[in-house]
């Protein structure tokens, strides 16, 4: 009986006590992730930019918001991001543009919506790619 008892104890001790752990995401890896897809955008940013501005538009504080795939399984994505204009030496007008890219109709990137927004002085907050 008591051999029986520490048998199971050390079945369940092996059980519970594994060396291989499941594989987590952290922060980090979804940050990379965001500024590799970010980077890779950015000629479409700037192109999308001076196609709607009329000129080349400087930009700062460049973030990926959301990143949707069609349909699930598949490698077609619509990925937004957003960017602050500026003028000069990182001076007003500023604007939060928002552009949304999409890769379902061609293997090219193409912005499917463009919103953009003039942001007061309080608004403008820093995020993580200062360009």
């Amino acid at each position: 009986m008591k051999k029986s008892l520490l048998i199971l104890i050390a079945c369940f001790s092996l059980f519970f006590y594994s060396p291989v752990k499941a594989e987590t995401v952290t922060k980090n890896d979804v940050q990379l992730r965001d500024d590799l897809i970010f980077i890779m955008l950015y000629p479409s940013i700037q192109q999308e930019l001076k196609k709607q501005y009329g000129e080349i538009k400087q930009n700062m504080y460049g973030k990926i918001t959301q990143i949707k795939q069609l349909p699930i399984g598949s490698y077609l994505f619509n990925v937004t991001v957003q960017v602050t204009t500026f003028e000069g030496a990182h001076g007003p007008p500023n604007d939060l543009v928002t552009i949304t890219f999409s890769n379902e109709k061609t293997i090219e990137w193409q912005a499917i919506d463009f919103k953009r927004r003039r942001l007061k002085p309080n608004e403008i907050t820093k995020c993580r790619h200062p360009l």
